[in-house]
């Protein structure tokens, strides 16, 4: 598929469903994002890898998913102790 072809279809699938933000971009965030809360089960190593990336880049820009899961896990914990 040439470049010019894929911006074609991209334009036009934007255009059917009225998102023209639509990138990407935002399916490799989401992507990630689903990935990172499924950590311990698959490593950042693994992340960054699907990514075409490097670990620090998933840790500097999901970080506040990790932070969040450490929370959380913490409430439980706390909730759980007697």
């Amino acid at each position: 598929m040439t470049k010019s072809s894929y911006v074609k279809m991209w334009d036009s699938i934007r255009q059917k469903m009225n998102a023209p933000s639509l990138t990407a971009y935002i399916f490799r965030h989401n992507y990630c994002t689903n990935q990172c809360y499924q950590i311990p089960v698959i490593s950042i190593k693994k992340i960054a890898e699907l990514l075409g990336d490097h670990e620090k880049m998933v840790i500097e820009v999901y970080n506040h998913i990790l932070l969040e899961k450490e929370d959380a896990e913490k409430a439980v914990e706390q909730a759980f102790d007697f």
